[in-house]
């Protein structure tokens, strides 16, 4: 195998590829990416089980070829080569040689036969969405998902798209839940495991909310194409094709912890709202908790550290109205996670009472709800 490329262009490719591959692990193979060079293109895959990425891109192929090589390696190297300088990177029996101007070095190749299979089927374009909105769903719920294992279901994000084209994503770690949603074209028939809900796992949908970023800066890749085969959710992003593994178990019906209409519902700035909660959060204890009152057009927010005999309170104006005086414990963290994936700015803060959970939207969208338990004061 053999070809040459812009250092700035192959150094991309390897960087969204080596996100996939685990540096430390029992699998030494697993840090590996796999090239392959044929017609005018090469195609880097990188995987560790769960999470496979394969990048295409255009180059002059001298000779075509596999090989393997560690990842982290030959990006490091090609990242510290001269910048818009051509590379070549060529098998020389068991070495592979990298050439860059007066630049030399030779890499040790791995043993193809020890990669495992990786998936082949082609993500067809039935199902397309505008890039960064699917990347807004991710980012609106990847927060929520559970990092607890004991419950397989809750580490990844559960996602159903209707007959009309409704896609909707879900995540929950028990403390919290979040929901977001939006349009999805359908050219084709709605592959049925979709209707009924894929749970997507988090490390996937955190390289491809990376990789659409990165994207979305170089090249115009308006679209994203998805697919789903009996383990693996597949996507599909320009020269860039992602297949994420599937979470096997029964994601809960969100719809019955999802309060419609709580008795009390305040409007507030959001940037105001985050900033006394971050301010709040310098003086609680480990627990990361605050409290949270609502009162006639005005929300107040205290919290002490009796280990430090530290304590603050704040306050601010709110559309409040009714003026019921009401307050929750909340932890801050999720308070702030949520308002920081929030795009406008007032949401609305609806609590029923301190043992009930409580609700922030978006009050620009119905498409969009974050529920949080409360935390005893």
């Amino acid at each position: 195998m053999k070809f040459s490329l812009d250092r700035d262009r192959l150094a991309r490719v390897l960087k969204r590829v080596d996100g996939v591959c685990p540096i430390r692990g029992s699998f030494q193979i697993l840090s590996c990416c796999m090239i392959e060079a044929k017609g005018k293109t090469i195609r880097v895959t990188g995987t560790d089980y769960d999470n496979t990425l394969r990048v295409t891109e255009e180059a002059d192929i001298i000779e075509e070829g596999t090989v393997l090589i560690n990842s982290q390696r030959l990006l490091s190297t090609v990242q510290n080569l001269v910048k818009d300088a051509e590379v070549t990177v060529a098998s020389e029996g068991p070495m592979i040689l990298i050439k860059c101007g007066n630049f030399a070095a030779r890499i040790p190749a791995n043993d193809l036969s020890e990669y495992p299979g990786v998936p082949e089927w082609e993500v067809k374009p039935t199902l397309a969405m505008n890039a960064v909105e699917f990347r807004k769903l991710i980012d609106k719920t990847i927060f929520s998902i559970s990092a607890d294992d004991t419950r397989a279901e809750f580490t990844g994000a559960f996602m159903t798209i209707t007959e009309s084209g409704r896609i909707q994503m879900v995540s929950t770690d028990g403390h919290r839940l979040s929901r977001a949603e939006s349009t999805v074209n359908i050219n084709g028939v709605l592959p049925s495991p979709f209707v009924s809900g894929v749970v997507i796992h988090k490390k996937g949908l955190t390289e491809l909310q990376k990789n659409i970023n990165e994207l979305q800066k170089n090249i115009d890749c308006a679209d994203v194409y998805f697919d789903v085969d009996d383990s693996k959710f597949g996507v599909r992003l320009g020269d860039n094709t992602f297949y994420i593994s599937l979470i096997n178990g029964s994601f809960p019906d969100f719809s019955k912890v999802i309060p419609q209409n709580l008795e009390h519902r305040a409007i507030l700035n959001r940037e105001a709202f985050q900033q006394i909660v971050r301010r709040a959060s310098i003086f609680t204890a480990k627990t990361g908790t605050i409290r949270v009152a609502l009162t006639l057009n005005r929300l107040e927010i205290t919290s002490d550290d009796q280990k430090t005999t530290s304590s603050m309170k704040d306050y601010m104006d709110v559309d409040y109205a009714e003026g019921v005086f009401v307050e929750a414990g909340f932890n801050w963290r999720y308070i702030d996670q949520i308002l920081s994936v929030i795009d406008c700015d007032d949401v609305s803060l609806e609590i029923l009472d301190s043992d009930s959970p409580a609700v922030i939207r978006d009050v620009s969208s119905d498409k969009v709800d974050f529920i949080i338990m409360p935390m005893q004061l």
